[in-house]
């Protein structure tokens, strides 16, 4: 069976900066990263040893906007857990086998970053990232 690591749990807002003021000052929330590129603002977090990930805007979001033909907005809140894998090819693919719904075909977020998506029950989503750098 796979191997799986946590990465992140991943909070989706149009007000980032004030997420992530409120986690920073309410729990104590170390900022460790921030990037901003392409109309995506991502903060990363240390709360506790939990990664916690705040952004405007996701790979799903990108994927289902470049399917659609217009801007998908995330919800506001939780959007998923992120899990590392070694393999994602081999990971998705074995999911799909076993009936798990791919919500976003392995993708490259950026030279060795790739990711996906899937569902599982009561919607709940689950990306995987595979990093060779």
């Amino acid at each position: 069976m796979m191997q799986y690591q946590q990465d992140h749990i991943h909070l989706t807002t149009q007000d980032v900066d004030e997420w992530v003021q409120f986690y920073v000052e309410a729990f104590g929330a170390k900022v460790v990263g921030t990037m901003e590129a392409f109309g995506t603002k991502m903060v990363n977090l240390d709360m506790g040893g939990a990664p916690l990930r705040i952004s405007n805007s996701t790979g799903v979001e990108k994927g289902l906007s470049q399917e659609r033909g217009e801007a998908v907005l995330p919800e506001e809140g939780y959007h998923h857990l992120g899990l590392r894998v070694d393999d994602i090819d081999q990971c998705i693919a074995d999911l799909a086998r076993r009936g798990v719904e791919v919500e976003v075909r392995v993708a490259q977020a950026r030279p060795g970053l790739r990711y996906g998506f899937v569902k599982c029950p009561g919607n709940v989503r689950i990306e995987l990232v595979e990093q060779s750098d």
